[in-house]
């Protein structure tokens, strides 16, 4: 049972149902945070160019090919993923919608005013850091929305 997870600690400020469009303040400050912090994290990834995620590499292949940033292409492609929710009969919640759109601005700040280290081992630190940022991130963001129920 090595790295496990049975339960989605709930605290004072995790969200009392997951598809909440109006959640209390805490909740939204610590969703917003969480979201902030794992673009940021994304985006540190990119810019340490030693990995990508998956969202981020097809985001990447795309800017290639058409002249608007990975940040917006991450965006245009989580409103398509959104929009195919319609056959699936669900509905975004409010922390469906603020994804889309603060990791995919917090990718293009973090791509545009953080540069890569021009030493090697940095810029596997900054990597490093980058997936532990994301993780703390998410943790922010599925403990604010207690999104998953083992």
């Amino acid at each position: 049972m090595f790295l496990t997870i049975k339960k989605i600690p709930k605290v004072s400020w995790s969200s009392k149902k997951p598809l909440n469009l109006k959640p209390k303040l805490t909740t939204f400050l610590f969703l917003c945070f969480g979201l902030s912090l794992f673009g940021i994290g994304e985006g540190l990834l990119l810019v340490s160019y030693i990995g990508a995620s998956p969202w981020s590499v097809f985001a990447q292949g795309i800017s290639l090919h058409v002249d608007y940033s990975i940040g917006l292409i991450t965006f245009f492609t989580s409103l398509f993923v959104i929009f195919l929710w319609i056959f699936l009969d669900q509905k975004p919640g409010i922390g469906t919608i603020l994804n889309a759109i603060i990791i995919a601005f917090m990718i293009d700040v973090s791509l545009t005013y953080i540069n890569t280290p021009e030493n090697f081992l940095f810029q596997i630190i900054m990597a490093i850091a980058a997936v532990l940022i994301v993780g703390l991130g998410s943790g922010l963001y599925l403990i604010a929305l207690s999104l998953i129920h083992i």
